[in-house]
């Protein structure tokens, strides 16, 4: 489904759901006098012949199965609507871990590691693996670097506001040093700044993403986006001359990491 270009209003939305639905004919919209009047928070909802599509102004959406009441898509359209409303609270520093503090300041900094922070900004936080996770998820989720982003990145991610686990510190990326996450089968990630200088064996950067929902893995070429076939089958990939593997994460996404037992 295209994105909203602007600001969301009734009749954007309303076009979504008719270029959703089987047919246009079928799309009516659902009103509720709170989620359309809310200037904050607030949206639209239609139904049309495939459901049930919910819109909030930020752009962001749901499709849902029609619950064929007006009790029942009520009870959707407020579901929808508390979510978007604890995604856009407003956190204050206070409000978030002492490893979360930390990592806004390294990243407000520009710093590549918490641990090279002065002492006093760590606040306390000693185990610098786990934040910098922090710190390189935060870097990953926000647009700029700045407190308010991070804190917007935040309250949007409940994933995000968790403290790592004991297990989940960060590494030396196996190539250049800097810090880095994951850990796949017998491969150890590359950092962020490695990750995007994967190429192929021909030499041409290349990107992987999850053919479908339940996983699955293709590569393409970065320069126009075609399939590149030698990754796609073996994963053989390098950055800066040093040998990688690209493929599947355990959980969806992309790794690119080193093989740990021929190190």
């Amino acid at each position: 489904m295209k994105a909203i270009e602007g600001p969301v209003d009734r009749a954007k939305v309303h076009a979504l759901a008719v270029d959703w639905a089987d047919d246009p004919s079928s799309v009516v919209e659902v009103t509720h006098d709170g989620f359309n009047g809310d200037e904050l928070n607030g949206g639209y909802a239609f139904r049309c012949d495939r459901g049930m599509f919910i819109c909030n102004i930020h752009g962001g959406r749901t499709w849902t199965i029609d619950p064929g009441t007006t009790a029942g898509r009520r009870a959707k359209i407020e579901e929808f609507w508390r979510q978007t409303q604890h995604q856009h609270r407003r956190l204050r520093l206070e409000d978030v871990s002492v490893w979360h503090r930390a990592a806004i300041a390294a990243l407000v900094r520009g710093a590549v590691s918490v641990g090279d922070l002065p002492e006093s900004e760590r606040l306390g936080v000693t185990d610098i693996a786990r934040a910098d996770t922090v710190l390189i998820r935060l870097r990953r989720c926000t647009s700029e670097s700045t407190e308010a982003a991070a804190l917007r990145s935040l309250a949007a991610a409940d994933w995000l506001a968790a403290v790592p686990a004991e297990d989940e510190g960060a590494h030396p990326c196996p190539l250049c040093g800097l810090p880095a996450i994951g850990r796949y089968r017998q491969y150890t990630s590359v950092c962020d700044d490695c990750y995007a200088k994967t190429v192929c064996t021909d030499g041409r950067i290349v990107k992987g993403y999850n053919t479908d929902f339940s996983g699955g893995f293709e590569a393409v070429h970065a320069d126009d986006r075609s399939v590149c076939a030698q990754v796609t089958h073996n994963g053989l990939v390098s950055v800066d001359g040093g040998l990688c593997h690209m493929g599947e994460a355990r959980f969806g996404g992309v790794f690119v990491g080193v093989d740990c037992t021929e190190r």
